[in-house]
């Protein structure tokens, strides 16, 4: 095995990563924002394989070390490259960026996400724009028509610009939405029926902007309405599984305050036969504005009409409180430090025919809670989304 020895090996690595992207010479989609990045690139990467030879970021590895280890996945073959861009810090954007070299760059929304790295919204703006600065004029950037900051984010790049939103002056926008009785939507987008089987209007700004970006990149419309179709939702972001005929909405990969919102408004969409419970553990990385955050999301969650609300750990807290004094409050609100005895807890007041969403940010591994109940119930989950 060749060694090479080096003065940094994660600038090694990207080096060898931008040099290996140059020699294959791939079209490259570059995806960021957020929420919704992950969603969006997966959905990109599908319609974009109905022509196309598709490498896309696998899972997250969406960071300094994970782009440059995607890029340097790809099989010789491949035409297009899709990849997601995270970040927590001014500048990791542009690297990023100046690593795999977009010729589409996304910008799905700009929320309050790392704030305790970005000071505040404006702070996340200038760090998603980042992207836009690797776009010359004969790129595409695609931005979210209905964002507080798209005129700010227009003003930074000089690519051609495409716009997706709700709004009536977007290039795409989802028109006629219908909800189903099994869930989900039709719609019409760019003049094409089309249908996702996933609760939550977000998911169709998701569709539009990989829409968008396969258009680019010259996949019909009449193509794309079978793939958006036929899309299942990824891992911890939104699987629904039954124990014991009990519905557990596992949306537990990250939160912050727009997903969560977003989830919540999904979650309340549904059909269901029992009782509906919010089991929240703790947005981090929101900085000084935490706790201002934690309350706003809890006057949220305080008016969704949900039977019971079940918060853990110490950001939470001031999301639960606020939460008991709305005139809507949950019926049964509690607050846990363990997910153990919240798992025991919850498992003794659930009934056949409940439905848990359970949603927090990576680090309070709120995925365990299925893990738990399963175990206490005796009873192996099953997929039913």
């Amino acid at each position: 095995m060749p060694i090479f020895e080096v003065d940094n090996s994660v600038n090694a690595l990207q080096k060898i990563a931008s040099l290996y992207r140059d020699e294959i010479n791939v079209k490259t989609i570059g995806v960021t924002g957020s929420v919704g990045k992950t969603e969006t690139k997966e959905i990109v990467a599908s319609l974009l394989a109905l022509k196309y030879r598709v490498h896309a970021t696998p899972g997250n590895y969406n960071n300094h070390i994970g782009l440059p280890l995607t890029i340097l996945g790809m099989d010789k073959e491949t035409d297009i490259l899709v990849t997601e861009m995270g970040a927590s810090h001014k500048g990791e954007i542009e690297l990023l960026a100046g690593i795999a070299k977009p010729d589409v760059g996304i910008i799905t929304n700009i929320g309050p996400g790392h704030l305790e790295h970005f000071g505040s919204l404006e702070g996340v703006a200038a760090a998603k724009s980042e992207i836009l600065k690797s776009l010359s004029e004969e790129k595409s950037a695609i931005l979210p028509a209905d964002d507080d900051f798209f005129d700010y984010l227009k003003g930074k790049t000089k690519a051609n610009m495409v716009s997706f939103g709700f709004s009536d002056e977007a290039d795409w926008s989802p028109e006629e939405i219908e909800s189903l009785d099994e869930g989900g939507y039709s719609f019409i987008l760019g003049g094409q029926e089309m249908r996702i089987n996933r609760y939550g209007k977000y998911h169709l700004l998701n569709v539009a902007a990989a829409t968008a970006a396969a258009f680019c990149l010259g996949i019909p419309i009449s193509d794309i309405s079978g793939a958006v179709r036929n899309f299942k939702a990824i891992e911890r972001r939104g699987r629904i599984f039954d124990v014991d005929g009990i519905s557990f909405v596992n949306d537990s990969y990250n939160s912050n305050p727009l997903s969560l919102k977003s989830s919540l408004e999904a979650f309340m969409e549904m059909q269901v036969e029992g009782k509906t419970w919010l089991v929240l553990g703790d947005m981090l990385e929101l900085g000084h504005s935490s706790s201002e955050l934690h309350r706003e999301v809890g006057k949220v969650c305080g008016k969704t009409g949900a039977y019971g609300l079940i918060t853990m750990g110490k950001e939470s807290v001031e999301l639960n409180r606020e939460a008991s004094v709305q005139r809507k409050a949950p019926e049964i609100i509690s607050h846990f430090m363990d997910i153990e005895k919240l798992s025991c807890y919850l498992n003794e007041l659930l009934g056949k025919g409940d439905a848990v969403l359970i949603k927090g940010s990576r680090n309070m591994e709120m995925w365990r809670l299925i893990d738990e109940v399963e175990k206490l119930r005796e009873t192996p989950r099953r997929r039913i989304d």
